[in-house]
């Protein structure tokens, strides 16, 4: 898919998501047209709460994941993306988050969350994407990001509800960023596969005056979504390899277990863990320590992770977090209590949730199995913490106080309500051993262990 600069925005990838529920397999009949419909307006009146996007040739279902690949001079491009389950407000308009992850040779070069929305008569719009260039799991950039109504941008149009031949509409309208543009090329063009598959597909070329050398063909087949992206040349052609389902964790209490021995978060009774930042203000430390008493809930007895926060020695907050793990090893984060203090007095609660309450859903802290490029909720409360990781790294080495560990596991973890980026490392056998910022400055490092 064409980008306004570096950002490889493949939001299209998640489109393609075949799971189309709610979608008709029915004809084509309503999405082509012969005469060409008035351009759409972008009105935020026109909008539902959170109309699931079920365009006939652009599914966007959440939970619904799908994976590409393109051999390209650098190596295999690997291209993974997921409709989350988690919505994002942009320009007041509660927006489908789509998580698009390019990977080189099983490295994670670029990660992007991008925001649409289907109106009432069937149109999609694009309000924005987050983008972040990566390399040897760093952040190097974010060029391609942009948000409607910012700095000049508009929001743009996906995909029309209707198709018609020769017609073009403006995907992405980010001045000096992102000006693509799509037209309709053809209706009903076979396109097959290296597996076998055989679609009939919507064909449209993109296009920008960014990059007027880098046009781009798209095929899109009904109930399916985008299958193929190559070259207008016919170079670089990249193909749908597989899809997959992931829906709201369901809890069931008999599926979790009252350890937690997951080798990159293990975390036992007892077990005692020493932080320190150094700020402009002090120096700040963060004790934690898991209790031997536990906490229920929605019928899952947890263990508490509490957590106490000094800057100078003078106490600023104390948190419970309550996480489990499942019979398969992955670890899960089911809320926590937090208590803001200054001169020894609370002042507030804020991030405070609980999984089964308003909403929130329960989230994850660790895979059972991390591979570079997982991406995962950890914390999902509306409107309070919506946080995101994804695993950029392994085998990292991280020198901190308390020692040199080889192997670290390193996940980048990000907030839309906030956009805060920060990268925590965590080493087998020890857990979280140092986190920091996205740039790699307010280094929080592991100091003591006592178990």
């Amino acid at each position: 898919m064409q980008t306004g600069a570096l950002c490889l925005v493949s939001f299209l990838g998640p489109l393609l998501l075949t799971l189309a529920v709610g979608c008709s397999g029915g004809g084509s009949s309503s999405t082509f047209s012969s005469q060409n419909p008035a351009e759409p307006e972008f009105d935020p009146g026109n909008f539902a709460p959170h109309q699931v996007i079920d365009h006939p040739h652009l599914p966007l279902v959440p939970g619904t994941g799908a994976t590409f690949e393109t051999a390209t001079p650098s190596g295999l491009e690997r291209s993974e993306t997921f409709v989350s389950h988690d919505t994002r407000q942009v320009a007041g308009i509660e927006c489908t988050i789509l998580v698009d992850r390019i990977l080189v040779d099983g490295e994670l070069a670029e990660e992007t969350f991008s925001y649409h929305a289907q109106d009432r008569d069937g149109n999609i719009w694009t309000l924005g994407e987050s983008c972040a260039q990566l390399e040897d799991g760093e952040i190097v950039g974010t060029e391609g990001s942009w948000e409607a109504f910012v700095d000049g941008a508009a929001p743009g149009i996906l995909m029309k509800r209707l198709h018609v031949l020769g017609d073009i509409y403006v995907r992405e309208a980010a001045p000096g960023v992102a000006e693509n543009r799509v037209e309709i090329v053809a209706l009903n063009v076979p396109v097959s596969l290296s597996d076998g598959h055989v679609y009939a597909c919507l064909q449209t070329r993109e296009f920008s005056p960014l990059e007027p050398t880098n046009d781009e063909m798209e095929y899109y087949a009904e109930g399916v979504g985008l299958v193929v992206e190559e070259g207008a040349d016919g170079s670089r052609r990249t193909e749908l390899r597989s899809v997959s389902v992931d829906s709201r964790p369901d809890v069931d209490p008999p599926d979790f277990v009252e350890t937690i021995d997951n080798t990159y978060f293990p975390l036992a009774p007892g077990d005692y863990f020493l932080f320190e930042r150094h700020l402009d203000e002090g120096v700040e430390t963060v004790e934690k320590r898991v209790l031997f008493e536990r906490e229920d809930i929605l019928g899952v007895s947890c263990s508490i992770l509490h957590v106490v926060e000094r800057v100078n020695g003078e106490l600023t907050e104390v948190t419970s977090n309550w996480h489990v793990q499942d019979k398969n090893g992955r670890v899960w984060y089911f809320g926590e209590d937090s208590t803001e203090i200054e001169d020894g007095e609370a002042v507030g609660s804020v991030g405070s949730w609980e999984a089964g309450v308003q909403d929130a859903q329960p989230g994850s802290m660790m895979p059972a199995r991390p591979r570079v490029g997982d991406s995962f909720r950890v914390e999902y409360a509306p409107g309070i913490v919506e946080e995101i990781a994804v695993i950029v790294a392994r085998n990292v080495t991280v020198t901190v106080p308390y020692g040199t560990f080889e192997s670290c596991l390193q996940v980048l973890e990000w907030d839309p309500l906030r956009g805060n980026r920060e990268l925590k490392y965590y080493a087998p056998g020890i857990g979280l051993v140092l986190e920091t910022l996205s740039d790699g400055s307010e280094r929080l490092e592991l100091v003591d262990v006592i178990r």
